[in-house]
């Protein structure tokens, strides 16, 4: 990556933010992350499935503060709902992009890396239907890693496609790419490395208290 590249701590609001939203997400779900000794020290781009409006609030509460976890995030999904606004707006490490804005994507991803910081992107591009499943990656993850020289962290969620007071979520942290100079051949190493990192998801059945939290932000 081109430049200097520092490490700056998390800001103490984030901190604070961060710790508020770990103890509300724990008093309403069973969350459990694996595997987070793997992450790197310095800047790097996680690569994770998506399933839910909550999934990028567990990353944040769950995932260690430095290096800080920023998110690209469709404009039009970030800002449409009050509550959303309300809660991003205090947590901070939201991207607003919308389709078309590649220049401006690119530059905002770099310079979270140039600043130290990690960028968490849902490459599949959209909610996927159903739990275990890893739908066909964008391959924008690959043109950032590639562009900034960092490497790429897969990981893996379950449990958050259907959400409910007491569900178990997983949390697991795989394997780390290193970026090579082939496009096609980072991509399917990701895309390997996000299948593996995938947990295994098993309906825990039961009484399902709260079941409207599966469309609470969306």
């Amino acid at each position: 990556m081109a430049g200097v590249r520092v490490k700056v701590r998390a800001p103490l609001r984030f901190r604070a933010a961060r710790a508020l939203l770990r103890l509300l997400l724990g008093l309403v779900f069973r969350v459990h992350l694996e595997g987070e000794e793997g992450l790197p020290a310095g800047p790097y781009l996680l690569a994770c499935n998506h399933l839910s409006w909550v999934d990028p609030f567990l990353l944040l509460a769950w995932l260690p503060p430095s290096p800080r976890l920023h998110f690209l995030g469709r404009r039009s999904a970030v800002y449409n709902r009050r509550w959303k606004r309300w809660v991003l707006m205090f947590v901070g490490g939201v991207i607003p992009v919308e389709s078309g804005q590649l220049r401006h994507l690119s530059e905002a991803v770099a310079g979270v890396l140039r600043r130290g910081g990690a960028v968490a992107i849902f490459p599949e591009g959209g909610v996927g239907p159903m739990e275990g499943v890893l739908q066909p990656l964008h391959s924008g993850v690959g043109h950032f890693a590639g562009d900034n020289g960092v490497p790429v962290v897969a990981a893996g969620l379950a449990g958050t496609h259907e959400l409910w007071r007491g569900k178990p979520i997983m949390i697991r942290i795989g394997a780390t790419v290193q970026p090579s100079r082939s496009l096609a051949g980072d991509m399917a190493a990701i895309e390997a490395a996000m299948r593996a990192a995938l947990p295994p998801y098993h309906d825990p059945g039961g009484v399902r208290p709260w079941p409207w939290l599966t469309t609470l932000l969306r």
